[in-house]
C-alpha cells in the first residue's frame, strides 16, 4: 500500500497516527510553477520515503527547493528531510528562535515564496509565528494548527488551554475568509477537499462575537 496519496495533480499528502492526539499528522509534496516543496513533514516509512524519492525524480522539472513550516512545532522529520533532500528550511521569522536548530531561512506574513505560495500570518495562535500557505491559482489553502480536523468535513480548535486567548485566536482567523479557495489541506486531521470554505463559514458562526 502506498504511504503516499493523491489529493490532486501537483498535490501528494502522507499522514502518521499519533497515538497521544488521536488524529493523523500531514505533510505533503507539492509541485507548482516549476518548482516544489514540502510542508511538516510527518514520520514517514522508508518505504515512503523511497516512494517520496522516486515521485521527486520524476518531476524533475519541478526542483524541490524547500521545507516549508506552518509553525514550530511541525519540525517532525525536518531535520531528517534535510537530511535525505538536501533542501533549506524556511519558517516564519516568530518563529525562529523557538526551533530547535537552527533555520535555513525565514519568512514574513503576505510573502510570496516557492510555487506561488503566499504567506498568511494567523496571530495569537499556539505559536507566534503561526501561517497559513495560500495557493491563489489552484484555490488551495493549508493550514498548520490554527485549524484542525478532528471530525470529517468539520473544523476544529485546538484545546483552549494551548492559546492565551482563544477569542483573539478565532479572530484572527477571519483573514482568511478574504481568501477564494475550494480546498483545506490540513496539518491534523481530516482535510477538507471542495468544500473547505464552506466549512470555514460554518465554523466562524460557532464564534459570532470575535
Amino acid at each position: 500500500m502506498s504511504s503516499l496519496k493523491q489529493l490532486s495533480s501537483n498535490i501528494y499528502q502522507w499522514s502518521e497516527f499519533s497515538n497521544e492526539k488521536k488524529i493523523n499528522f500531514n505533510g505533503y509534496y507539492v509541485s507548482c510553477l516549476s518548482e516544489s516543496v514540502i510542508i511538516d513533514p510527518p514520520f514517514i516509512s522508508d518505504d515512503g520515503i523511497s516512494e517520496l524519492k522516486k515521485l521527486i525524480k520524476e518531476r524533475s522539472n519541478s526542483s524541490l527547493k524547500a521545507i516549508m513550516l506552518t509553525n514550530v512545532n511541525h519540525d517532525r522529520m525536518c531535520l531528517k528531510f534535510k537530511e535525505i533532500f538536501n533542501v533549506p528550511v524556511y519558517i516564519h521569522e516568530n518563529d525562529a528562535s523557538a526551533l530547535g536548530f537552527h533555520a535555513d531561512h525565514t519568512f514574513c506574513s503576505d510573502e510570496v515564496v516557492f510555487c506561488g505560495f503566499k504567506v498568511i500570518h494567523l496571530s495569537n495562535q499556539k505559536s507566534p509565528g503561526e501561517c497559513a500557505f495560500y495557493l491563489k491559482d489552484e484555490k488551495k489553502m493549508f493550514i498548520g494548527d490554527a485549524l484542525i480536523g478532528r471530525v470529517p468535513g468539520e473544523l476544529n480548535l485546538l484545546p483552549p488551554e494551548m492559546f492565551s486567548d482563544i477569542n483573539l485566536a478565532v479572530k484572527s482567523l477571519k483573514v482568511l475568509s478574504n481568501y477564494d479557495f475550494d480546498d483545506l489541506l490540513l496539518g491534523d486531521g481530516e482535510s477538507i477537499i471542495g468544500n473547505g470554505k464552506k466549512a470555514l463559514e460554518k465554523f466562524s458562526l460557532n464564534y459570532p462575537n470575535t
